[in-house]
């Protein structure tokens, strides 16, 4: 009997049936999908997956991600998650990395930051004389090579020591773990992040400390909620949508929908730092810079104070690299420039050098600069060094 008057109903309202015909059939076709993208094999966190493979996974929640990226054993784990951890002792057991320069009459420089800084750091090592310690992870913001610096500090004679900032990792200063701020493609080690009170440093650290640390987290409920809490109070990327694991993980179109809905909020975390407005025309967006008054860049300007006055104190020389990426203009150098001077740290500026706007003076991943400019960067280094008798 219903049936009949659903059947009458419809009859009686053709958009109504138009409609539910159509919603019908999108239904059908996503179920579709749903089973033809659910038979794409998932490869072992050890094996690089494929592109189809990443693109499944990119809108599979960070916990769901973590976890399958995390095995009981260095072996059984993805190797990107392996990096990154300030362990001093590990760090220098892992890489043999030197302590003293090559020669007697050589130069050892220390240098900390991110992948430009080791690049820049390869580039310094085929300069006459120079042997190079670098110590830094994938995305590394400054408070992680700040912390980096102090954790190696007494442990290698390095004459030099480079402290090298690139401008997209300056927003990454609003957490201490690499685990949401690049969704895609969470990394798990963690940092202390600071806070400017007054004329010091507040330093947060999080219980997470070691790859053990976090291995322990992850197999006990308790810790692993008390870790959720302390990133959901000192961490800007994390929002319980895109982290915890639940059934839309299992669905591709909610992955798609949350991998969106990710991409937003990463940009939300960076207009906190960063302003751009939109102009007219074609979607182009203007990057207007980083805000003066914001947290992370009072917090930078002292931590940069703060180096250089620890360098100074043993007797070293330290060395500020700005590298204003592509994307940022020389943003970081307009924020810097004036305050170094006038603490009369000695700085490079990539945007002199070679403005990042030029493609010419990229690499082919259209990121990192090229070899011929990183050797540039290294060589006003190194010619800083040689003013202060050092080189």
């Amino acid at each position: 009997m219903q049936l009949k008057l659903l059947s009458t109903s419809l009859s009686n309202n053709p958009s109504l049936s138009n409609s539910l015909f159509i919603i019908f059939w999108i239904v059908l076709w996503l179920l579709i999908i749903e089973v033809v993208l659910y038979a794409v094999p998932y490869n072992p966190p050890t094996k690089r997956p494929n592109s189809v493979q990443r693109y499944l996974e990119y809108g599979r929640s960070v916990e769901g991600k973590i976890r399958r990226m995390i095995g009981p054993t260095d072996e059984t784990t993805a190797p990107v998650t392996i990096v990154g951890w300030l362990d001093a002792e590990m760090h220098e057991r892992g890489h043999n990395i030197p302590t003293h320069p090559k020669t007697p009459d050589g130069l050892l420089v220390a240098i900390y930051g991110a992948s430009h800084a080791q690049h820049l750091s390869r580039a310094l090592a085929k300069e006459p004389n120079v042997t190079v310690r670098f110590w830094g992870g994938p995305g590394v913001p400054p408070s992680h090579s700040y912390k980096a610096y102090q954790l190696d500090r007494g442990r290698h004679t390095a004459e030099v020591v480079i402290f090298a900032l690139g401008a997209g990792s300056l927003i990454d200063m609003t957490t201490f773990t690499g685990l949401n701020r690049q969704f895609e493609w969470p990394l798990p080690y963690t940092f202390p992040k600071y806070h400017k009170v007054g004329d010091r440093l507040e330093e947060v650290w999080p219980s997470v400390r070691t790859m053990a640390d976090f291995r322990q987290v992850l197999d006990d409920d308790k810790l692993w909620n008390n870790y959720v809490k302390e990133m959901q109070a000192e961490d800007s990327y994390y929002h319980p949508f895109t982290f915890h694991e639940n059934f839309m993980d299992k669905l591709v179109i909610f992955r798609f929908i949350r991998r969106s809905w990710a991409k937003r909020h990463a940009n939300r975390v960076k207009d906190s730092v960063y302003e751009t407005s939109q102009g007219f025309g074609s979607n182009q967006i203007f990057s207007q810079g980083f805000k003066e008054n914001s947290e992370v860049v009072q917090t930078l300007r002292l931590m940069l104070k703060e180096f250089a006055r620890q360098v100074r104190s043993d007797g070293k020389l330290p060395i500020v690299v700005l590298l204003n990426i592509r994307g940022y203009s020389n943003h970081l150098t307009q924020i810097l420039a004036e305050h170094l001077q006038e603490a009369n740290i000695p700085f490079v500026d990539s945007h002199i050098i070679a403005p990042s706007d030029d493609p010419k003076n990229l690499a082919p991943d259209n990121l990192h600069f090229s070899k011929e400019i990183d050797q540039q960067l290294a060589q006003a280094a190194l010619k800083i060094a040689h003013e202060h008798n050092k080189y």
